[in-house]
């Protein structure tokens, strides 16, 4: 089916001949390695602002969470430096605690000025998350506030926690109040969500650069959370307040969790006039296959397999490659980075048209991970080439008995593992 009359092309061809001259090697993939526990931080800098003189801040929270495939225990939480005492730790990662892989736990941390410390200046520390997989440091910075033994600028809730959403798609709103307590005006200079994974929030507010609060006066904010990728997901939201000629900074912790997006139905079709298959599970693409807007006719065969459209902890990418007419006019889907890349290394001419049409898990050493299926793939050994992919073995084995090659790793010849 030619790619002038539909676009994009819907024949899923491969000129294998071509590809193996280049030495792509399909089974050359990186395997998984052993089993790991690894510590993920949501922060690493923890901005208190103004604190007053033996009055306690707000908490800060900062999340562990084990985005390893062991457990992960947490031996100690330490707190060092000349001014070590001006911070508390407490919290939900009492140590010793022991997190199995996904789990996490919330580190609770105040400050309060020491009276050593003049108005203005700067007060740190540093906390210390020690597990059995390493050490990670904390910053953390506060300074003594300029104007009164309170706490002028308060947050409600202090720290915004959102919880677990999908991948790609939109957690409701979650309410955030900025008030000011003190028994003085001030200045708003900076509100901002910044760092980390900003782009996966966004802040809606009437709070405003250049506003001014007065005592006992509010103003409103809202965060949405839309994860673009599975696991812990953070970042901050930075205020800045001026008040009697100094601008203090804050940072309020901002946090979520990518969860996993519904798998799509990845859609094979057969072409009879062709001896071709070739799979979507684009809607688009599906509807013009099915409505028979092609040159020659594509039907659905029953078969279909799970794929996710965004990236999810531990899936690979599958792109999707056009072959121009002198190449045959076709598609290839790679697995993997590695044999995305050399594959348009090698054929400059081939279109790259997704670097990530979907996402799949990768065997490792032809073993899919736990609660994943095998994806078969079998090859026409034609000069037309083609290939077909399934999760069917006794399928598979037809199509070997017909003459069709058998490709993958492992003893089984697995190629991909579907969700």
């Amino acid at each position: 089916m030619s790619r002038s009359l539909v676009a994009p092309a819907f024949c899923n061809t491969l000129l294998r001949r071509i590809l193996l001259a280049s030495a792509i090697v399909v089974a050359a993939l990186p395997l998984h390695a052993s089993a790991t526990a690894i510590p993920h931080l949501s922060r690493s800098f923890v901005q208190f602002g103004f604190v007053p003189h033996d009055v306690a801040s707000q908490v800060q929270a900062v999340f562990v969470t084990n985005t390893g495939d062991a457990a992960l225990t947490i031996a100690a939480l330490n707190v060092s430096g000349a001014q070590a005492a001006a911070f508390k730790v407490g919290g939900t990662c009492t140590p010793p605690i022991v997190l199995p892989p996904a789990a996490r736990c919330r580190v609770d941390v105040t400050a309060t000025a020491p009276l050593a410390v003049l108005r203005g200046a700067p007060f740190n520390g540093t906390l210390t998350v020690q597990t059995d997989a390493g050490a990670t440091d904390v910053t953390l910075r506060g300074a003594v506030d300029p104007g009164f033994d309170v706490l002028t600028f308060f947050a409600t809730p202090s720290y915004l926690d959102i919880g677990a959403q999908a991948v790609g798609t939109t957690a409701a709103p979650q309410p955030w109040v900025l008030a000011n307590r003190g028994t003085e005006s001030f200045l708003i200079s900076q509100l901002a969500l910044v760092g980390g994974d900003f782009a996966d929030f966004a802040l809606t507010s009437d709070c405003a650069a250049g506003q001014t609060l007065s005592p006992g006066k509010a103003c409103s904010m809202s965060v949405a959370f839309t994860p673009q990728a599975g696991g812990p997901r953070a970042t901050e939201l930075s205020f800045q307040a001026t008040l009697h000629g100094t601008t203090g900074t804050y940072r309020y912790s901002v946090t979520g969790i990518g969860g996993a997006a519904a798998p799509v139905d990845v859609v094979e079709y057969y072409n009879a006039t062709l001896d071709h298959y070739f799979i979507t599970w684009v809607a688009a693409e599906q509807a013009n296959l099915d409505a028979g807007n092609t040159p020659t006719r594509w039907t659905r065969t029953g078969f279909a397999f799970h794929a996710y459209v965004a990236a999810q902890s531990g899936t690979s990418p599958v792109c999707r490659y056009y072959l121009p007419p002198v190449f045959g006019d076709s598609h290839f889907f790679g697995r993997g980075t590695a044999e995305c890349d050399a594959t348009g290394a090698a054929h400059p001419a081939f279109v790259l048209e997704d670097p990530q049409f979907m996402h799949v898990y990768l065997p490792a050493a032809g073993t899919c991970p736990a609660g994943t299926t095998p994806i078969y793939r079998v090859f026409s050994n034609r000069p037309d080439a083609n290939h077909r992919y399934m999760t069917d073995r006794s399928v598979r084995e037809q199509m070997v008995a017909r003459g069709w090659l058998a490709e993958g790793d492992g003893p089984d010849l697995v190629v991909m593992c579907s969700a």
